[in-house]
């Protein structure tokens, strides 16, 4: 048995019915990542009688299978995935079957803890209500603001981190670590200033990013396309 068409794969459930295991995966045929393209899916079902499962926890349909596994042990064999947690069956033989091909449309997926402002100016830390500092220091100056994070200036006694900037080729990249909802909203709303916002599988305009951090709303599909 190979299951290594599975890797980057998804498992989306595990049912048992007596001692039989069923789990349901998922096969990329084709993989598109923007937001309007088709990704083409197979989805098989790997079953077992007489099984023995073993699970730390039940699947997450969107966690992709990074290494699946398989070995045989006196006249069984063992599959092991991790969902993200582990899921381990055990069986003297494994039946698998394809059950259908799907067409699935690729959604957008802004990131809710990062973003990418394609952007050349500096970020000014007052437009958050923010300044700079190090991991953990008080607050700062940084010539080049790589590597510095933006935090409220009565957090700095309480909190390491904030939100972490970086820069590269005129790029500014934010990520939310200890930051309260409001820092990290007017942290975004900087990104009214850049060229163009990446958030996910998104890309947009200044615009259209302001209304998503403000009001939760997506323009129409094509306007997030790279």
């Amino acid at each position: 048995m190979n299951l290594e068409r599975f890797a980057d794969g998804h498992l989306t459930e595990v049912t048992t019915d007596g001692s039989r295991v069923s789990l349901r995966l998922e096969a990329y045929v084709e993989y598109r990542l923007v937001p309007g393209e088709v990704s083409v899916v197979e989805v098989f079902e790997l079953a077992a009688d007489r099984a023995d499962l073993e699970t730390a926890g039940a699947p997450v349909a969107d966690h992709t299978i990074e290494e699946p596994s398989w070995w045989e042990e006196g006249g069984r064999t063992t599959v092991e995935l991790f969902a993200p947690l582990r899921i381990r069956v055990t069986a003297a033989a494994f039946d698998l079957e394809l059950l259908r091909t799907e067409r699935r449309p690729v959604l957008p997926r802004p990131s809710a803890n990062a973003c990418t402002f394609l952007i050349r100016p500096p970020i000014d830390p007052a437009e958050a209500g923010a300044v700079w500092r190090t991991l953990g220091g008080p607050a700062g100056t940084p010539a080049d603001p790589d590597g510095w994070f933006l935090q409220r200036r009565d957090r700095l006694a309480s909190s390491p981190t904030g939100v972490f900037c970086t820069t590269a080729a005129g790029r500014v990249t934010l990520e939310r670590h200890d930051a309260d909802d409001e820092l990290w909203r007017a942290a975004r709303l900087l990104g009214r200033h850049a060229s163009r916002v990446r958030s996910g599988n998104c890309v947009f305009g200044p615009a259209d990013w302001v209304a998503w951090v403000t009001t939760g709303t997506l323009p129409p599909v094509e306007r997030l396309r790279p």
